[in-house]
């Protein structure tokens, strides 16, 4: 045993400080060699389904991810923690879109709806199968979970209800009814894009995607006016939120 200035230093003792450190680093890269393998199975459940259907399988998941099915129950609980994964990969992909494409700060609600309107029909124009998979519950007794899947997308509604709220924040509105109208927008947006889409792999569109955008947008903005007469305020949905309440409103 080495003595430094009267302090007994055991080699074991430094040789186990080094090994905390070498265990932390360890985990924290099996942290990152998880994240990334649930990623990539991810990932091989939309390429699945997107080539095999909504009624595609685990194993064909896991074959199309180069694994065993038993190997997938390493990275998520159960079937359905793969889809709620599946749910989450549709609303980031989602948002990676909407966001670049609006300016809450300068753009119209009508733009704003109309551009989040757009990227999400093109979206689900893209894959369509995957929507249909995660509307549906596809997965055998995954009805429970298809609704949580699905509302991982209803982060986007609340997060653009919360974009508009902080435009008005001068006016202190109820943000029950706004949490209400997210809520209500989302499910009628999911609603409308479960009939656009049709049962099954082999339905047509029930109209042009371009047509489905423009009808969908002035729904949506309906439930805006509606909002806002329930809030009793009037909105010009045709100048920037901060703008489109007359300041009689505003001074209120």
């Amino acid at each position: 045993m080495q003595v430094v200035r009267g302090v007994p230093k055991h080699p074991k003792h430094d040789a186990g400080g080094d090994a905390g450190v070498k265990v932390d680093a360890r985990s924290e890269r099996w942290r990152e060699h998880r994240k990334k393998v649930r990623s990539e199975i991810v990932d091989a459940a939309f390429r699945s389904i997107d080539r095999l259907g909504p009624e595609v399988s685990l194993r064909e998941i896991a074959a199309e991810a180069g694994t065993a099915k038993p190997k997938i129950y390493r990275h998520f609980t159960d079937k359905s923690d793969l889809f709620q994964a599946i749910g989450r990969r549709m609303r980031d992909v989602l948002w990676a879109a909407i966001f670049p494409a609006i300016d809450v700060s300068a753009d119209s609600a009508r733009e704003i709806i109309g551009s989040s309107v757009e990227q999400y029909v093109r979206l689900v124009d893209e894959h369509p199968d995957v929507m249909r998979f995660l509307l549906q519950g596809r997965f055998a007794d995954q009805s429970e979970s298809a609704i949580r899947a699905i509302n991982e997308g209803r982060e986007i509604t609340l997060a653009m209800a919360e974009m508009f709220s902080n435009e008005l924040r001068e006016m202190q509105l109820d943000r029950t009814t706004i949490e209400l109208a997210a809520f209500a927008t989302f499910g009628s947006a999911a609603s409308a894009t479960d009939w656009w889409l049709g049962p099954s792999a082999s339905s047509s569109r029930r109209m042009p995607a371009d047509q489905f955008v423009a009808q969908l947008t002035t729904i949506m903005l309906s439930a805006i006016y509606g909002t806002t007469e329930l809030l009793g305020i009037k909105i010009d949905a045709d100048r920037p939120i901060h703008e489109a309440v007359p300041r009689q409103h505003a001074a209120r």
